[in-house]
């Protein structure tokens, strides 16, 4: 099936969420406005830019959720006295 969307709506939504979620490539973004759009006429959904552009955001929002913050240089452990008793042996005390 060849795609319907008009061109001018994609590109005003794309042009729209790119502002929105600047971190994001604007060819990202331009897919995932396409993606939807395509989406909802294989299901058979009237489309609507409106429509488009409130799901669209939406996986983006989810997108950009969805990446993990970054790691922190993690340090070892504390030894403890709990971690001693649990297998350490202490050295004795000399006084």
């Amino acid at each position: 099936m060849l795609p319907t969307f008009p061109v001018q709506d994609l590109r005003r939504i794309s042009a729209r969420l790119h502002d929105e979620f600047g971190g994001l490539s604007h060819r990202c973004v331009e897919r995932r406005v396409r993606d939807t759009w395509q989406c909802f006429e294989h299901l058979g959904i009237t489309v609507t830019p409106h429509l488009v552009e409130r799901v669209a955001r939406e996986h983006l929002r989810a997108m950009v959720n969805s990446v993990p913050p970054s790691q922190a240089v993690r340090q070892p452990p504390l030894r403890t006295g709990a971690a001693l008793l649990a297998g350490h042996r202490a050295a004795p005390r000399t006084r």
